[in-house]
């Protein structure tokens, strides 16, 4: 079992499920603990508000269960396609170590540097050999550090790097720094190059600012080359900001990212985005919506998956009972940043949403998914670049016959929601808007 999920477990499992001999729990349990896999012969007991029996059953000798975690398998981390399954990894692990959200670390900003083949000895039983990918970005983040997984985190400049280096050479005395191999080599072949320096640019007011208000920030001569590249490409007529950053490595230019254009049509003003404005700010901000029944909250039933815990889009319906067919058919579609809602009735016998849909949803760029029902493949959907929420997790799959209604009006959380009105998500809660918010 410690190879195999319970969901594959079902899968393959469906004359003991349909006999009574495989059963799953209804999915009203909270995990917690480090061993999230575990499997073992049951003991039975039951109390009411008294723990002495429990406390005698765990002073005895329990039967050891060994559980092996295998290698992640995720799909969302095997895209070769612009190094997309690189860059999930890297997403996933950032959280995973250093505390850092997804939105914080968005994929296209990531910049593959190379890879190498890795092969070190430990304590002379084990050891590791492994391709590792270098991928590299600049953003200003939150760390949060997993103390199971990081000791201790250090900012150090290009010169306090090399005196790092310096002393682990040494290392003739008690407190020599120690360096691991691996880094060791990302040091010595990419770190040292890689050391930048980020500058953002504005260009506000007319579009004639645009071939000049690089002089006053004294940069390099090479950035003219850049301002004709973006005149170039980009209409000033039709743009009112540009916004340009630029990553250098002391006369090497690495790169230039175009980030951000509005309209100069629609004001600066009204164009603030909603990932950077909690829930309940837009609530605070719109009491008269929410009297007048315009945006409405849902009630707080459900979990969250999938890196992306803030997002917003137009809404999709479907509503279906226990058959993830019409699911699966939308989210083959492209997304364009839309939201599908899924009405399930509430079921908590089956899942109707797994890995497969929400990887392929990721891939056709769709913002998030609702479902008003239960999950599976719960680790995969946590690797993916995109907003779930779910009522729970269940191992058991649904039919795919194809059965149900889309695009017609949904009850779920106590509101109901119509095809084509938005969506707006995050930690907090999840809004229901009529129409797009401009705050």
């Amino acid at each position: 079992m410690a190879f195999v999920t319970t969901a594959e477990v079902c899968d393959a499992n469906q004359d003991l499920i349909r006999s009574g001999e495989l059963r799953a729990l209804r999915p009203i349990f909270q995990i917690y603990g480090r061993r999230q896999i575990f499997s073992g012969p049951v003991v039975t007991v039951k109390v009411f508000e008294d723990n002495g029996l429990i406390r005698q059953f765990l002073e005895e000798k329990g039967i050891n269960n060994i559980i092996i975690l295998h290698p992640l398998y995720r799909e969302s981390e095997l895209i070769e396609e612009n190094v997309l399954g690189v860059r999930n990894a890297a997403q996933r692990k950032l959280l995973d170590e250093l505390g850092i959200v997804a939105e914080d670390v968005p994929l296209n900003e990531f910049t593959p540097l190379g890879r190498m083949l890795y092969k070190a000895p430990s304590d002379g039983k084990w050891g590791e050999h492994e391709l590792d990918y270098l991928l590299f970005i600049v953003r200003d983040v939150k760390l949060q550090p997993n103390p199971d997984e990081v000791a201790d985190i250090k900012y150090v400049s290009r010169e306090e790097l090399k005196e790092l280096v310096k002393k682990a050479d040494a290392g003739d005395d008690d407190e020599a720094v120690k360096l691991s191999p691996w880094f060791r080599l990302v040091v010595d072949n990419f770190l040292m190059k890689c050391f930048t320096t980020t500058f953002d640019l504005i260009y506000t007011k007319t579009p004639s600012l645009v071939s000049d208000t690089v002089l006053f920030l004294k940069l390099p001569t090479f950035l003219s080359e850049i301002v004709n590249i973006v005149k170039s490409s980009v209409s000033a007529s039709e743009f009112g900001l540009i916004q340009l950053r630029v990553l250098y490595s002391y006369d090497q230019l690495l790169r230039f990212v175009l980030i951000d254009s509005l309209s100069k049509s629609q004001p600066l003003e009204k164009r603030k985005k909603m990932a950077f404005v909690t829930t309940a700010e837009v609530c605070d901000a719109n009491q008269d919506l929410i009297r007048s029944g315009e945006l409405r909250a849902l009630q707080p039933v459900f979990q969250i998956y999938g890196r992306r815990q803030i997002f917003s889009g137009p809404v999709v319906t479907v509503k279906v009972f226990e058959d993830n067919g019409l699911i699966r058919q939308f989210l083959e579609e492209k997304g364009n940043g839309r939201v599908l809602v899924v009405d399930g009735g509430g079921s908590q016998r089956c899942a109707i949403l797994g890995g497969n849909p929400v990887v392929q949803a990721q891939n056709n760029g769709w913002a998030g998914i609702i479902v008003n029902g239960c999950i599976r493949d719960v680790d995969e959907i946590n690797g993916c670049d995109i907003g779930v929420r779910a009522l729970a997790s269940h191992p058991i799959k649904a039919s795919k016959k194809g059965l149900g209604e889309q695009r017609v009006p949904v009850n779920i959380a106590g509101t109901r929601i119509c095809d084509g009105e938005w969506v707006y998500a995050d930690t907090d809660g999840v809004l229901v808007s009529q129409t797009e918010l401009s705050v």
